[in-house]
């Protein structure tokens, strides 16, 4: 829907009146608008933008329509399975991957109970929490991923363009050079002249690697590793910790019985050895065990986490518990994470001091003590 500019004399809640200018699709929109936030409305016209002149036409991006148009194409191929007599949960898990397993379970939990609209309203609630801590989580990481791209880049132009100025400039003197500098010397010289052998090597490793994680188990291995990673590994733990506590509660309270809910959960999970764990756990859940000692069981989950699902279990409020567990974990990581940054940043920029540093007292210490040597023979 098109929106359009109004340029508003308003009361804000600080007590001050201001002459703004606010978009909303029509008149009473805004005027909706104005009073949730707080505002008092005095006089309101319309604005004249460059779209209210003709000059703008508002069009939807491409990639937007294209979006649009698969997942429209996608909804139109469900609407004409549930008409042929499918359920609407087995409709949309035909469609594969397209659609997480929680969607699916959760209108499983609605068609059962009845209650598809409380259902989906506790799916909307799910995932929008679920995005928010992703988003969080790659906003934390952007800042590190940029210090390591900026030393990556660093060490390449020091290899690739500095050092081997410096060793064209050595090679014109009868110098006996430090082992270090040679050692940096022969590797510049090397990467400068098999850079494209480099680059296709490290290309292959990078293909190989992908390729051996497509192999069963191969991801799971990694996975069990970076939870052992010191800070990472505990950062790891609890964000998968919280995807499961936050997936099994939002499934427990649409209804979906707890072997099911549990299932689903665990392919939830982004870590796969933790999924994996849960997964295995599910059997002895089935064999009649309580939720309680089939996860202990898997040592992936720690002690208060078990307790406030035994907790759970034992009033009768399991999922009401898990949601606790999540929003604990979620605010623990947040902490957690910032901790961790303010680790981090200052230790990688002191490293790249450091590497620079010794690169640079590699390559000027010959030609120091070369100064000095021709300074001693002229004072002789």
């Amino acid at each position: 829907m098109v929106r359009m500019d109004y340029v508003c004399k308003v009361g804000t809640p600080a007590g001050e009146v201001v002459e703004q200018t606010f978009s909303a699709t029509d008149e009473s929109a805004l005027r909706t608008d104005l009073e949730q936030k707080g505002y008092y409305l005095f006089s309101v016209r319309r604005g004249l933008g460059l779209r209210e002149l003709g000059l703008r036409t508002p069009k939807v991006a491409t990639e937007r329509l294209l979006i649009f148009a698969q997942e429209l194409a996608a909804l139109l191929k469900v609407r004409d399975k549930v008409k042929s007599g499918m359920a609407l949960s087995e409709a949309f898990k035909a469609e594969g991957k397209l659609y997480p397993p929680i969607l699916s379970a959760s209108l499983i939990a609605g068609e059962r109970g009845g209650n598809m609209e409380s259902v989906l309203r506790r799916l909307v609630q799910y995932l929008r929490l679920t995005n928010a801590l992703r988003k969080k989580a790659i906003a934390a990481s952007v800042y590190p991923i940029m210090l390591f791209l900026m030393m990556g880049t660093l060490l390449a132009v020091m290899m690739l363009k500095v050092i081997p100025q410096f060793q064209q400039f050595y090679a014109g003197f009868d110098l006996d050079l430090p082992l270090i500098t040679r050692v940096l010397m022969g590797v510049a010289v090397g990467l400068q002249h098999n850079v494209i052998f480099v680059v296709l090597a490290l290309a292959a490793a990078f293909v190989a690697f992908r390729l051996w994680l497509r192999r069963e188990g191969s991801a799971v291995i990694i996975d069990r590793l970076l939870l052992s990673v010191p800070y990472f590994g505990s950062l790891m733990r609890m964000y998968a910790t919280s995807q499961l506590a936050r997936t099994l509660s939002a499934l427990l309270q649409g209804g979906l019985p707890l072997l099911n809910a549990l299932e689903v959960a665990a392919n939830s999970i982004g870590n796969r050895a933790m999924a994996a764990a849960v997964a295995g756990a599910t059997h002895q859940i089935r064999e009649g065990r309580s939720l309680t000692a089939a996860l202990e069981s898997t040592g992936m989950v720690d002690t208060l986490t078990l307790e406030m699902v035994k907790v759970g279990e034992q009033t009768g409020a399991l999922g009401d518990m898990l949601n606790s567990v999540a929003d604990f974990y979620d605010e623990e990581m947040e902490t957690s994470m910032a901790k961790v940054l303010s680790l981090v940043e200052p230790v990688l920029l002191v490293f790249m001091a450091v590497i620079v540093a010794a690169m640079l007292l590699a390559f000027y210490l010959p030609l120091f003590e070369a100064i000095s040597a021709v300074e001693q023979h002229t004072g002789m």
